[in-house]
Order: C-alpha cells, then structure tokens, then sequence
C-alpha cells in the first residue's frame, strides 16, 4: 500500500508529527510519499531524506535556551528578527541527501511568495532551501530571496499540503495540528463582556477577527486579571487562525481516500516548545490510532 501523508503547520503543536513519524516507524510502516508545510516540512524533509526519527526527537526534547540560541542568528533588520543561515547548517548536516529528488522517500514542501501571494511548490532541488523557505514565519524570519521571490511560511497558503501528495498514494492522511484542532474551545466562557458572541467558522474576515480577539480572553482572561499575549504569540495565532479556510480549500482539491487527522492539541500553544515530550507523546498516540483504524 502506498501511504501519503501530508503534515501540517503549527509552530510547537508541529512537533506532533514527530510522535506520528516515530508511531510509524515502530510498526515497520514507510511512508510511500510525505508533503509538508512550515514545521511540517522541516520534519517531514529532514525524515525524509533518511535521518533517523528518534535524533529528531533528541533534538527537540533537548532544546533549550542556550541550544536555540547556537542555531539563531539575530538580525536588527526591518525584515525579520531572524537571518536564518545558522538554521540553514543545522539542517544541512542532518539530511543525507541534498536534493528533493534523491530522498529516500518522495518529498514535497510549499512556501508563499511574498509579492504575489501564490503558493510555491518545491519538489525537487536544493531541500535546504526549500525547507528554510517553507518554515520562514513572516517578521519572525528573513525572507528567502529565491528566483526573484520573496518566500516566507508555506502555511499562509497551504497548512496541509495534502492536495499535492502523489495521486497513486492509496490513502492520504492530512495531519492538522492548527486552529481547526482548537475551534470548539476558542470561545466558551470567557467574553469581555456580554456584547461578545460566539461566531461560527465563516468567509468573513471580521468574524474570524472577533473570533480571535475572544479565544485569547478563553487564553488568558482569568478572574478578572488579564495576561495579555506576546507580540508573538499574537501574530502566530492571528495568521494560523487566517489559515483555517486555506485547509478547507485545499482539503477540496485532494483526490483519491483522505483521511483527516485532529490530534487533540488544544491544551498546547503554538509556541510551547518547551513541552515537546507531552507534544511528541500526543503524536505518537495517534499514529498508533491511525495505525490500528487504517493500516492493520
């Protein structure tokens, strides 16, 4: 059988797919083909070009401070915070092959040209780049100046890339760790006052907006205190709540047997990267179900 699996972003709630990965490789299943977007692409193509899952996780539940600091290179620049070369040779000396083309299983990442808008699919070529564009969250990261376009964060366009998996996969498993998987919980108890409602998931800019500014006071609004958010982590919510109809949109493209996959990570922020155990753990938990439902 030949398994698709696309993997979605999610910043911290991305290192699920670790958990997944692992699930599988424990069961002795190969994937036949992975797409990823943002997190979903730096450890989808890193897996992918055949290093091992288990080092991905060491990498991850070691991180800290002092290792985050060895691998960011801070830039005082209008484009971003971050340059992005330090983070450029930490993954060049995971993967054992450079090209998408010569992966050990069949690759794909996507990016989002910054000028235009359209959604660039990376699919052969230098992975390095391809995965430094895809994971370059906007004010966060430099850009990727790449063929006269300016790419960031593949997730603006495409969250789950599950449209672009081979069409001769058997079965496809979009695994979505973003917003959709916290919708129900975003807004249930805690308004600013009476005057705020609880909105449905519509096309309406306004309404996603209402709906954002109530799931922080859900976050972080407790008796009567209020924590506000970070600068970052007000950006990163905003835009991958933005994201919701983007997956609707490409889920719709997808041909062949889809599968959906919701790992409950509605307890995780997308910036709790320190809680890559429990995170992980999640994953894995769900590879295990996605193994036992479709794959057995």
């Amino acid at each position: 059988m030949k398994i698709g699996i696309a993997l979605g972003s999610g910043a911290a709630r991305g290192l699920a797919h670790i958990g997944l990965l692992k699930a599988f490789e424990d069961s002795k299943i190969k994937p036949y083909a992975i797409t990823g977007s943002s997190m979903g692409a730096l450890i989808g193509g890193i897996y992918a070009s055949g290093y091992p899952i288990d080092k991905i996780e060491e990498f991850y539940l070691q991180l800290d401070l002092s290792v985050f600091k060895r691998f960011v290179d801070i830039k005082v620049s209008s484009a971003g915070l971050i340059g992005g070369e330090k983070l450029e040779e930490l993954i060049a000396s995971t993967i054992k092959q450079r090209n998408i083309e010569e992966l050990d299983v069949k690759f794909k990442c996507v990016a989002t040209d910054l000028l235009t808008g359209l959604e660039i699919v990376f699919d052969k070529g230098d992975l390095v780049k391809a995965i430094r564009a895809s994971i370059s969250f906007p004010a966060v990261f430099v850009p990727v100046y790449y063929e006269k376009m300016f790419l960031v964060d593949g997730g603006i366009k495409n969250p789950v890339p599950v449209n672009i998996l081979p069409e001769e996969c058997d079965i496809k498993f979009a695994i979505n760790v973003g917003p959709s998987v916290i919708k129900e919980q975003l807004v249930q108890k805690y308004y600013l006052d009476n005057s705020f409602k609880k909105y449905k998931d519509t096309n309406s800019l306004m309404e996603k907006f209402q709906s954002f500014i109530n799931g922080y006071f859900k976050n972080f609004v407790l008796d009567d205190s209020i924590k506000y958010p970070s600068m970052l982590e007000t950006i990163v919510q905003a835009i991958a709540i933005l994201q919701e109809n983007a997956y609707i949109n490409k889920l719709k493209e997808a041909k062949g047997n889809v599968i959906e996959v919701f790992p409950d990570l509605s307890n995780f922020k997308l910036t709790d990267f320190t809680k890559a155990k429990e995170i992980i753990n999640i994953g894995y938990l769900e590879g295990i179900k996605i193994i036992k439902e479709y794959l057995s």
